[in-house]
C-alpha cells in the first residue's frame, strides 16, 4: 500500500509525468466516447498544473482521442453505412463535404454529442486535416474557460 503512495506522491511531484497523464486520460475518455468528461478534466488540469498549461494539455489529449475515433469511424463504418443507407449517404457526402469545417466547428461550440460529430464528420467525407482544425477550433473555447477557472482553485 505505502508503494502505491509514494507512485501517486511521484504522479503530483511531476509536472511532465502528471500532463502526460491527463493527456492520456483525455485522449482516452475521448475516444472512447465518455460524456461529459472535457470539462471536468479541464477545470482539475487548470487546478493541477495551472491555466494555460492544464488547457494545452487537455487540448492535446481531446485532439488525440477525437482523431482516433475519427479514423477508426470512417475504416470501420463507411462500408457497412454505404450499403444501408446508399444515396442518402452520397447526398450527405456533397453537402457536408463542402461546408464540413464550419459545421465541425459550429456542433463543437454548442455542444452537440462527440460521438455525432465525430462519426458523422468521418462518414460525410470531412477531410481529417480540416476536422482536425475545426475541432481545435471548437474545442478550445470551453476548455480555456474551465482550465482557468479550474486554476483559480
Amino acid at each position: 500500500m505505502s508503494e502505491l503512495l509514494l507512485s501517486i506522491e511521484a504522479l503530483f511531484a511531476s509536472d511532465v509525468l502528471l500532463a502526460f497523464v491527463l493527456a492520456g486520460l483525455t485522449a482516452t475518455l475521448v475516444a472512447c466516447c465518455v460524456p461529459g468528461t472535457i470539462v471536468p478534466l479541464s477545470v482539475s488540469s487548470g487546478a493541477l498544473l495551472g491555466g494555460w498549461e492544464g488547457a494545452g494539455v487537455v487540448t492535446a489529449g481531446a485532439l488525440a482521442g477525437s482523431m482516433a475515433l475519427f479514423l477508426a469511424s470512417r475504416h470501420l463504418l463507411h462500408d457497412r453505412l454505404r450499403a444501408r443507407w446508399g444515396s442518402r449517404l452520397i447526398k450527405l457526402e456533397s453537402h457536408v463535404g463542402k461546408r464540413g469545417f464550419f459545421y465541425v466547428v459550429g456542433l463543437r461550440i454548442v455542444g452537440v454529442p462527440h460521438f455525432l460529430v465525430t462519426a458523422g464528420s468521418a462518414l460525410a467525407g470531412v477531410r481529417a486535416r480540416s476536422f482536425v482544425a475545426a475541432s481545435l477550433l471548437g474545442f478550445l473555447p470551453v476548455i480555456a474557460l474551465s482550465s482557468n477557472a479550474g486554476s483559480l482553485f
